[in-house]
């Protein structure tokens, strides 16, 4: 199981019930799961019409799957035209994470993004990042160094292989689900159930049979 996200993506973020349901699916055992990330903002600052579209996908969010958007970010960093968003250091702190705790991945994509919609924290500051880390048990004098690392040398690899994958798994954005049986893609359409996470976990189920890999 593939699952390709961008941790400052909204539909990512509507996307956590059905990513969770999944994850403690009960047929967890029988198939891997790798996460792959792309890079929707690097360092920017968003115009005022872009930041309208943005918080109009999130009260649609809101009202199709009850994730919450708080104040801090609503009235605070969505609402500051100052505000920079850059995808690359979110990911490069869950890459270190991956290396430093492997598995938690899922758990500090999570941290990433309940700091970003619901406290209006600034995820693009590695303060801001260690600490979430730290949430998980990652101590700051590890993950600092590895942070850094991938952030300067590793993390435009990890990028085109997303791509890469995308391409050949014919998802036109994010997030995206595919399931992978040997060389056969098959992404799996997750965009009715945002209201109905039970409905995409029974798909998924259905999707990977007796033969998940």
């Amino acid at each position: 199981m593939h699952y390709i996200y961008d941790p400052l993506c909204g539909w990512c973020y509507a996307a956590e019930p059905l990513l969770n349901n999944i994850l403690e699916s009960p047929l967890r055992e029988r198939f891997s799961f790798e996460m792959h990330a792309g890079g929707l903002f690097q360092r920017m600052k968003l115009p005022a019409s872009k930041r309208t579209m943005i918080r109009q996908a999130d009260a649609r969010i809101a009202d199709m799957t009850g994730q919450i958007f708080g104040e801090a970010y609503l009235n605070g960093l969505l609402a500051r035209d100052d505000t920079i968003y850059d995808s690359l250091p979110p990911i490069a702190a869950i890459l270190a994470v991956g290396r430093l705790a492997p598995g938690l991945e899922p758990e500090m994509l999570q941290a990433i993004q309940h700091a970003h919609y619901r406290e209006g924290l600034a995820v693009v500051q590695e303060e801001t990042l260690g600490g979430l880390a730290g949430t998980l048990g990652v101590e700051r004098d590890r993950f600092s160094p590895l942070y850094n690392e991938m952030l300067n040398e590793h993390i435009q690899n990890h990028l085109d292989s997303t791509l890469t994958l995308m391409h050949y798994a014919g998802a036109q954005g994010f997030p995206a689900f595919v399931i992978q049986r040997g060389d056969t893609l098959e992404r799996l359409g997750h965009e009715k159930h945002y209201n109905d996470p039970a409905a995409f976990a029974a798909l998924f189920a259905d999707r990977i049979g007796d033969d998940a890999d």
